[in-house]
């Protein structure tokens, strides 16, 4: 009776692109069996012919790599190779790239940087009070206007009657660098407060009309009342709304406006365009271009995550610094495009790697300050 072959024979036939659909079958059956922890042992053995370490040769892993993913971008030659067996070669992708980061970054884990999370400040008359998941608090800034913070990361304004008095009172929330909030309004509208992002509004609304001002990112769902059109004042442009769903993004050299339901009227100086769902509005001093739009990827961090399709590195990593929390100089980036889909909550190490597989750029990270290795 012919003998099956050890893992560590399949795994270099695997390596060497010379397994056969017969030897890829045993192979994942092997590690359908196997333990993550038992798993990634394995693979650190038989790569470094000893248990995997921080002094693993760089030049070594990165050929491994490269023959893996050459691997996985192959059309499958056989019917045998079915779904998991490509599921099976990404994660060992995972783990030799887990390798990998261990050579090149082991002195992230010394500057701290983590996710973001929910955490604001919020700004009244000047006085500010932290707002986090382990501040909660109920207070009356008007006489028919309750306040609520939670410990979900959430403020919550809501007008209990008709009384006026006060609702002109002006409220800020301001999210640091690695911070997230969502605020409800006193009208029931909801908005979701990127990082390094400011929104300005009174306790309550009466009147004409539902003014409020930002600066950064935010998302809106804003409540629907015909008699009283919500307006977003960022920069010089003015977002006009009944009800509908959309982003503001005003970090860049534009404001852009990404619609996903309703109609919104942008007025940028003497410049008025209206979005239709789907459409995105760069409004700037030269007037408003509108396009079609990248509505998951605008939406992605509501969602929880990142999606980058396309985007320059610079603006990937100006992202990434808003939401983990670090510097860096963008006249040193080259021009690279990415598409990336990335978990919010992914570890900084994780990210580090993610961005060295994609672009080929080991980064080193020196008082919360990224750089590219020479």
């Amino acid at each position: 009776m012919e003998q099956k072959p050890d893992f560590g024979i399949l795994f270099d036939r695997y390596l060497n692109n010379q397994a056969t659909a017969k030897d890829l079958q045993s192979l994942f059956k092997d590690m359908d069996q196997m333990s993550g922890e038992s798993l990634h042992n394995h693979i650190g053995k038989e790569l470094l012919s000893e248990e995997p370490t921080n002094t693993a040769h760089p030049a070594h892993l990165k050929e491994l790599f490269a023959k893996i993913e050459a691997q996985i971008e192959e059309k499958p030659k056989t019917k045998v190779l079915k779904i998991n067996t490509w599921y099976k070669a990404a994660a060992i992708a995972t783990v030799i790239s887990g390798l990998t980061y261990l050579t090149f970054y082991n002195n992230v884990d010394k500057q701290q940087i983590v996710p973001g999370s929910s955490k604001a400040v919020l700004i009244i008359n000047n006085e500010e009070t932290l707002l986090d998941n382990n501040n909660t608090a109920h207070f009356s800034p008007a006489a028919a206007v309750s306040v609520t913070t939670a410990a979900d990361g959430t403020i919550t304004y809501k007008q209990t009657s008709s009384d006026t008095t006060g609702l002109s009172t002006l409220h800020a929330v301001n999210t640091p660098a690695g911070g997230f909030y969502k605020i409800t309004l006193g009208d029931g509208t909801q908005v979701y407060l990127n990082s390094k992002s400011t929104l300005e509004f009174p306790v309550g609304f009466y009147g004409a009309e539902r003014h409020v001002k930002l600066t950064g990112e935010a998302y809106f769902k804003v409540a629907k009342n015909k008699q009283m059109p919500f307006i977003v004042s960022v920069g010089e442009t003015d977002v006009k709304v009944l009800g509908t769903e959309f982003v503001i993004n005003s970090f860049g050299k534009q404001t852009k406006t990404t619609l996903f339901e309703g109609s919104v009227q942008l007025n940028s100086l003497a410049n008025h365009k209206i979005l239709a769902p789907g459409q995105e509005g760069l409004s700037d001093r030269n007037g408003i271009l509108i396009n079609q739009a990248d509505t998951a990827a605008a939406k992605a961090w509501i969602n929880g995550l990142f999606v980058f399709n396309d985007q320059s590195l610079t603006d990937v990593l100006h992202e990434l610094s808003r939401w983990y929390d670090f510097t860096f100089d963008e006249n040193n980036i080259p021009n690279k495009r990415l598409y990336i889909r990335l978990n919010r909550n992914t570890a900084f190490n994780d990210v580090l790697q993610m961005l060295y597989t994609t672009t080929g750029l080991k980064f080193k990270v020196e008082e919360r300050r990224l750089s590219i290795e020479n």
